[in-house]
């Protein structure tokens, strides 16, 4: 089940909605509309993980599990003009006191991930624009897998592929 529920926190599939006990980054935007084109477009994504799930030799206890948690599920995508060491320092602070894995992620790969899976093409210009660039990714999940927070310096906007430098923060609740 572990697995599954690492799987589905990767998509966007819920309705817009704020996310309780996680506050927005300081200076924070609530993107509604960023979220809800990245929601519509993974509750595609979510009818064949639920297909996917029925195929499987679960019991019925677990699917029923993964089924509610599915439903209460909730997700923020928020914007800020802080820069990203700011960004994750709030979240490390008094709000919540967590942790981030930090890293680096290759931005074009990341954003032809994103294309195939939305079916939208990469203009040739962007693609040699970020050809060999990377970005920042810090990335939080709570221990029982029901809240992650990520925190990335560049927004690949899920409406047109455009990749901006600015600071993104998303947040994803599995119904616990």
């Amino acid at each position: 089940m572990t697995s599954l529920l690492a799987l589905l926190s990767l998509f966007w599939l819920a309705d817009p909605s704020l996310v309780k006990g996680v506050p927005p980054p300081p200076g924070g935007t609530f993107e509604a509309e960023i979220t809800k084109v990245a929601s519509d477009h993974a509750k595609v994504e979510m009818q064949g993980i639920l297909a996917e799930l029925e195929r499987m030799s679960q019991p019925a206890e677990t699917k029923a599990e993964i089924k509610r948690r599915l439903a209460g599920l909730k997700v923020a995508v928020y914007t800020t003009p802080k820069s990203w060491d700011e960004t994750v320092a709030f979240y490390e602070g008094a709000p919540m006191k967590v942790t981030f894995l930090k890293g680096q992620r290759d931005i074009l790969a990341d954003l032809r991930d994103y294309a195939r899976s939305a079916g939208i093409s990469v203009d040739p210009a962007v693609e040699r624009a970020w050809t060999g660039k990377s970005g920042l990714t810090a990335r939080w999940t709570k221990d029982d897998e029901t809240l992650q927070v990520v925190v990335e310096d560049h927004l690949i906007d899920p409406r047109d592929g455009k990749v901006t430098p600015k600071t993104v923060v998303l947040v994803t609740s599995l119904g616990s």
